[in-house]
């Protein structure tokens, strides 16, 4: 004979709701929010569908689903849906779904009624709280399973239920997901169930990386600079040719929000001087790209473009271009256009090689799988379609 005790502590419950209101005010919107569209900036033509896709459903019912890498700027896209739809008088409410506690977050989103525990009070969760508003949920698959059971119920019915109430509540609110991997990945992890995705996603967005939209790099260093400058009450630098080739080259592992806080620092350090130099950078990038400054070709890390070998032939089966093969080029308009076309037809070859195989076509490309797929998906892939063609 035994005794299990099971100790929770409720009144962390309590005081973590307590500390959660509407926000009343955050940057010049006066409803919890601080960005609209004018300050997502890129020109980068699938960086543009994104924003236009974004826009058009700003004002739709339909969940968004967000999909992007840390660092894209998957808050920023959420905060300016908001304030471009008709909600946007309405409060904005984000709740990180991987910072809560398992034992909270339920309560936290649903709402307590008094009794229900011990210590629990009368409050309104935060799809109450969002009513005639937003509610963005990120890392949607950090959500144990069985509680997006609960929020799979919750968008259906449009009724939420208090922990502990039997009582429904009606609500509406847009719904705004977010993501950091690819949903097909977190669905074969079971971290995200399929039946959820299927809904939150009704309006998927992906976000690409700033290493597929490197030319928006000059773009984000002015804008970067500019705020930087006016935040720090230092004069505007200018980045030498060396710091913007090493930009150019660099994978961006932190994406948008990294090459901000590259800014930012090198800013704080070279305040007397015109121009950021390398030394001026931090040190991890300065760690990171030191092969680029000696001259040695930097190591092949995830995600790198592949190098050229020795003979000049390139490691995908595509010659040295010269006088003589330069017409195999695609006679688009514009370099991104070209640049696309490429793109699409090294993976279309890659896959047909593979016979479909996501993880050999990802290897020979130098890629990974997660941004294989994302390409997929971009260029209306079906891995099953190549099966038959190796």
């Amino acid at each position: 004979m035994g005794a299990i005790m099971f100790v929770k502590d409720y009144q962390l419950l309590d005081k973590t709701m307590s500390n959660i209101r509407p926000p009343q005010k955050k940057g010049h919107y006066n409803n919890g929010t601080q960005y609209t569209f004018k300050n997502v900036k890129g020109n980068n033509p699938e960086f543009r569908r994104c924003i236009n896709t974004a826009q058009m459903a700003a004002n739709s019912p339909s969940p968004i689903m967000l999909y992007g890498e840390t660092g894209t700027g998957k808050e920023l896209f959420a905060q300016s849906i908001h304030n471009v739809s008709v909600r946007r008088k309405a409060g904005y409410i984000p709740v990180n779904c991987s910072a809560i506690p398992e034992n909270l977050l339920e309560g936290i989103l649903f709402g307590t009624t008094r009794g229900a525990f011990t210590g629990a009070l009368d409050k309104p969760g935060l799809f109450e709280m969002a009513n005639g508003g937003t509610l963005l949920l990120d890392e949607i698959n950090s959500m144990p399973i069985g509680l997006q059971g609960k929020i799979l119920r919750v968008l259906q019915e449009k009724k939420v239920r208090r922990v502990g109430s039997l009582k429904e509540i009606d609500i509406d609110a847009k719904i705004i997901s977010s993501i950091n991997i690819q949903p097909h990945q977190a669905i074969e992890n079971n971290t995200l169930r399929a039946d959820l995705f299927y809904r939150l996603g009704v309006v998927f967005i992906g976000i690409p990386p700033l290493v597929e939209r490197k030319d928006d790099i000059s773009l984000l260093v002015q804008f970067f600079v500019e705020k930087c400058s006016d935040t720090l009450g230092v004069r505007q630098h200018r980045l030498s040719k060396q710091v913007m080739d090493m930009f150019f080259t660099y994978q961006w592992p932190g994406n948008v929000r990294e090459l901000e806080h590259i800014i930012e620092g090198a800013m704080n350090v070279a305040k007397e001087s015109d121009v950021i130099q390398w030394q001026h950078l931090h040190p991890h990038f300065k760690e990171m790209t030191k092969d680029l400054v000696s001259g040695i070709k930097p190591k092949k890390s995830l995600g790198a473009l592949p190098n050229l070998d020795n003979t000049g032939a390139h490691p995908l089966g595509g010659a040295r271009l010269d006088a003589e093969n330069i017409s195999a080029v695609p006679k688009t308009t514009t370099l991104p256009d070209g640049h696309l076309t490429m793109e699409r037809n090294m993976i279309g070859h890659a896959l047909s090689k593979h016979g479909g195989n996501v993880t050999h076509a990802a290897s020979q490309l130098g890629i990974s799988r997660q941004l294989l797929h994302y390409k997929m998906k971009k260029y209306r892939f079906d891995r099953k379609s190549f099966a038959a063609t190796k």
